[in-house]
């Protein structure tokens, strides 16, 4: 269903500001494990699943931490962006955005 904002998301226009329409950022290679981990929930699950220590080593790149665990940095980019394809973020508001 389009409406005035011409979305496709189905929402009436006047509740409408976008966010559903943007696809999220993907993940990069030089953030920093700490980083991704604080800002996007569940990462740190995935980076745990593939080797990633997070305690010692929060203050890697992803490019290095993939390194340090023997898992191909595209591994780890492509398992980190599919979940967070999967995962709906939260819309900016009472909380100020991001989690």
């Amino acid at each position: 269903m389009t409406h005035d904002c011409r979305c496709d998301h189905g929402l009436a226009a006047e509740t409408c500001r976008g966010e559903i329409a943007k696809a999220p950022e993907p993940i990069l290679a030089d953030e920093i494990v700490a980083d991704v981990a604080q800002h996007h929930a569940g990462a740190l699950e995935v980076m745990k699943a593939m080797g990633i220590n997070h305690c010692c080593g929060a203050q890697l790149t992803l490019r290095e931490a993939a390194a340090s665990a023997g898992v191909t940095l595209d591994a780890l980019l492509t398992e980190l962006n599919e979940w967070r394809k999967a995962t709906p973020s939260p819309s900016p508001g009472k909380d100020g955005g991001r989690v």
